[in-house]
């Protein structure tokens, strides 16, 4: 549920007058939630959110019946516009404090695209905005992680529930695996899948598929298995299994996601072995680094903390092995709303607030790998990940136990 009073104190604590939030159909679903609607209905709509005082909206006249029944936390007057030039002369009468005009506003904006997933809002309504307000423009990115992309302790519950659940479908898997191969039965990375899948659903939590890849299939971060493109799992494979699920019944309960690797044979090769330690440090300083910083009682930034991890990996001589960011924020879907651990694909300098969960997932991939000293290069692709949630004062690894090795299934 939507707080204006946790709103309008983090306005305060930014010098920001207010927070703009603009609509028109499914062009700006953070606005929608946290405006608390459903729907906005066909036409051009504004939820003014000012640091002090109730909000006011602004609707289409043909849309009124859309804005009658709103959150009451969020409840204010309804002004309503027909003509366009209505629209922003409404924008400059209302888009005030204290009846002065409004010098810095929020909207779903991001300087340079750092962060698309909150440019929702397109050049031309900033030109009006601006046009009809005079004010400076900056980005909500931390307000729509505040408003809407924390988890509750209730949720948090769950998703420890989940992740439960998930490591031992991971372990029901290579069980399975070691066991079909002690018998020299084939078996296949779809076959294998629908392993995870049907523990899920035995479980009693969503039955989602999953990622199981070999060798050079996992040196692609997104290969996925089906009935139809599969590889057979052979004695000499490294298998990497990626699996997420969440509780069942409630449309808000957090995903946990989490991903290990194990080698086919009875002892895994030295090289393996080698890949999946510069990972694992990786992994672990990310970890380390945001414990320093929250200890110290100092903000810590998703590209930051990307940073963090990537430097072990490129001292190590493997950046050219990194094809994705370190992580993604968790929630209601396995990629949610909140920070990114991302200095690669994008830079995501949102803070890392309470109540946030996201993935540490590091990944090195070498399609052209030869771990085993064979004739031919498999490929090798490894990647450790695990949930963390942020605490006030430190982050909580919500995935335990860590992986600490590459184990070998035979042995």
């Amino acid at each position: 549920m939507i707080n204006l009073a946790s709103i309008q104190e983090y306005l305060r604590s930014t010098q920001a007058d207010g927070w703009l939030l603009y609509g028109f159909r499914d062009q700006n679903p953070l606005a929608l939630a946290v405006a608390g609607l459903r729907s906005a209905g066909s036409r051009r709509w504004f939820l003014w959110i000012p640091v002090e005082g109730r909000p006011v909206w602004i609707a289409q006249a043909i849309e009124r019946t859309t804005f009658l029944d709103l959150p009451a936390e969020l409840a204010g007057e309804l002004h309503l516009y027909i003509t366009w030039q209505q629209m922003e002369a409404l924008l400059t009468q209302l888009v005030r404090v204290n009846g002065q005009p409004a010098k810095r506003i929020l909207m779903e904006y991001s300087p340079a695209n750092a962060i698309p997933y909150v440019s929702r809002v397109d050049a031309g309504m900033m030109e009006v905005v601006i046009r009809s307000t005079g004010a400076e423009i900056i980005s909500s990115a931390d307000a729509v992680q505040m408003a809407i992309a924390r988890i509750s302790l209730e949720h948090l519950a769950g998703h420890k529930r989940a992740a439960e659940i998930c490591l031992a479908a991971k372990d029901h898997a290579y069980a399975w695996i070691a066991e079909k191969l002690r018998n020299n039965q084939p078996i296949t990375e779809y076959e294998a899948q629908q392993q995870v899948v049907e523990y899920f659903a035995t479980a009693g939590i969503e039955p989602l598929p999953c990622i199981v890849a070999i060798n050079g299939n996992a040196a692609d971060p997104h290969y996925f298995p089906s009935a139809k493109n599969s590889s057979q799992i052979s004695v000499g494979d490294v298998v990497l299994i990626d699996l997420w699920s969440r509780e069942k019944g409630d449309p808000d309960a957090c995903m946990a996601d989490l991903t290990w690797t194990a080698y086919c044979g009875p002892q895994t090769p030295p090289k393996v072995t080698e890949i999946f330690e510069i990972v694992r440090r990786g992994r672990d300083r990310a970890v380390e680094f945001m414990q320093e910083r929250l200890r110290a009682g100092e903000a810590v930034h998703g590209y930051e903390v990307d940073d963090a991890c990537r430097t072990v990996i490129e001292a190590a001589g493997y950046g050219h092995g990194i094809l994705h960011r370190t992580g993604h924020s968790l929630g209601p879907t396995g990629h949610w709303i909140g920070v990114n651990i991302d200095n690669v694909e994008t830079q995501d300098r949102r803070s890392l607030l309470p109540g946030l969960m996201f993935t540490i997932e590091p990944g090195i991939y070498l399609p052209d790998f030869n771990f085993d000293d064979s004739p031919k290069a498999k490929g090798l692709g490894i990647r450790s990940e695990i949930n963390c949630f942020v605490h006030a004062d430190r982050v909580e690894v919500t995935t335990l136990p860590l992986q600490t090795e590459v184990k070998a299934l035979l042995a």
